[in-house]
């Protein structure tokens, strides 16, 4: 039946990934949002933020020390398919579950996201630290 209990399991497990990587995408369009709109200072450091939040393997490589094209590029391949992992493991933690749906998706995604999200800022920040920049 469209729209029941094993169609929605079904979709979950199907999506999650590519739900994580939408995710991750609209924090970096917010993030280009943020330093378009606001503009100065504020607005690139909330859209540095919101980047590497949404790209959490710049740090590992280097950013904001080293820059380019090539890095950015693997950046963004590597933290697609870092957000579509974790989108998967959390359809299939979600899936185990009797009662499954996108609203439970997005708790367990929000759970096992904030860890990455937090390393990424946490890694710029003591970078900073060290470089003397705060």
């Amino acid at each position: 039946m469209p729209g029941g209990v094993v169609a929605t399991r079904r979709a979950v497990r199907q999506r999650g990934g590519f739900v994580g990587i939408a995710v991750a995408a609209a924090i970096l369009f917010t993030g280009w949002l943020a330093r378009v709109i606001v503009g100065g200072a504020t607005g690139g450091l909330v859209g540095f933020v919101l980047t590497v939040t949404a790209l959490p393997t710049l740090p590992i490589l280097g950013v904001p020390a080293a820059d380019g094209n090539a890095l950015l590029a693997i950046s963004l391949a590597l933290s697609a398919g870092l957000w579509w992992i974790l989108g998967q493991i959390a359809a299939l933690r979600v899936s185990s579950r009797a009662l499954v749906g996108w609203r439970e998706w997005s708790k367990e995604f929000a759970i096992l996201s904030v860890g990455i999200c937090a390393g990424a800022v946490g890694a710029l920040v003591l970078g900073a630290v060290l470089l003397g920049a705060l």
